[in-house]
């Protein structure tokens, strides 16, 4: 039998050569060779079991943010949690949420219950599980300050957990990246509720201010350097509002790329630029935050 057939009994919405242009917040990337939405665990683990027993790669997709998929796409199969993945439940201060639950939703329950602590998660246009891989925030607050444990799939079928302190959370970084992540245990502090909605309104204020949220990017292309933050380099360096190909350096904020009709090439050839440019004139290192993915 066919792989896709196989695939498509476990789940029959499955798609062969979905275009990830429309999965992604840049709109840019190739096809995935299988790609599914995952409602709930049962299917997850019989994925999972395919996946292994077909040596089949597997790739999470998020929301598409902070991403960049090759024009050639992506080899294997790439999987959306949907269903019971985006659930959030509340117990007091303490909050178990699923991995497909975008950031907002979370910072809007939670200030809607009187808990603080995510609202630095409002303007962050990704899922929890994307989240955890890369200590999502800002400077306000990021999600490992929060997490208690997390969950994910291990070697066998049982559900298995890492604590805070195991996940190694710093800048942009854990060492979750990889795993079939399923969800998390966060501990909040009580607030009241529109003290919490304020401080997200005043964040989410600066962010329409402050950065191109009305064209197609991936949020921030660089990590901030120990010298600086990577938009002042950017800017420093004459770069804001370069073009190569549909790719452009925007103009309202330099550490964001926006497209129009653009190739992945496009933006990792404005990427490479940017970084040997900076490097360069000033010494200075950027290291990307936006995520390679795919057959480059």
């Amino acid at each position: 039998m066919p792989l896709a057939e196989v695939l498509r009994q476990a789940l029959p919405g499955l798609k062969v050569q979905e275009p990830l242009s429309k999965h992604t917040t840049l709109c840019v990337g190739g096809p995935a060779d299988y790609y599914a939405d995952v409602n709930n665990l049962p299917e997850l683990i019989t994925l999972k079991h395919l996946s292994q027993d077909h040596h089949l790669p597997v790739f999470f997709l998020g929301a598409g943010s902070n991403l960049l998929v090759s024009d050639d796409g992506i080899r294997g199969l790439v999987l959306h949690l949907q269903g019971d993945f985006k659930k959030i439940d509340f117990n007091g201060r303490k909050v178990h949420v699923g991995a497909g639950v975008m950031m907002p939703t979370l910072s809007k329950q939670a200030a809607e219950k009187g808990l603080g602590g995510v609202e630095a998660l409002i303007g962050v246009p990704g899922t929890v599980g994307g989240g955890l891989v890369m200590n999502a925030g800002t400077r306000e607050g990021w999600i490992g300050q929060v997490v208690r444990t997390v969950e994910f799939l291990g070697a066998g079928d049982p559900m298995e957990t890492r604590s805070q302190l195991e996940c190694t959370f710093h800048y942009r970084h854990s060492n979750l990246e990889g795993l079939w992540l399923i969800g998390a245990h966060l501990e909040l502090f009580v607030d009241e509720p529109r003290l919490v909605t304020k401080r997200m309104e005043a964040l989410l204020q600066h962010r329409t201010k402050t950065q191109p949220l009305t064209t197609a990017n991936c949020g921030s292309v660089f990590k901030n350097p120990v010298e600086g933050p990577a938009a002042q380099w950017i800017e420093k360096a004459g770069l804001k509002g370069m073009v190569i190909g549909g790719a452009r350096v925007s103009d309202r904020h330099a550490n964001f790329i926006v497209t129009e009709n653009a190739k992945a090439k496009d933006v990792l050839t404005l990427i490479q630029h940017i970084q040997e440019t900076v490097q360069k004139e000033f010494g200075v290192t950027l290291q990307t935050e936006v995520k390679l993915a795919g057959a480059w």
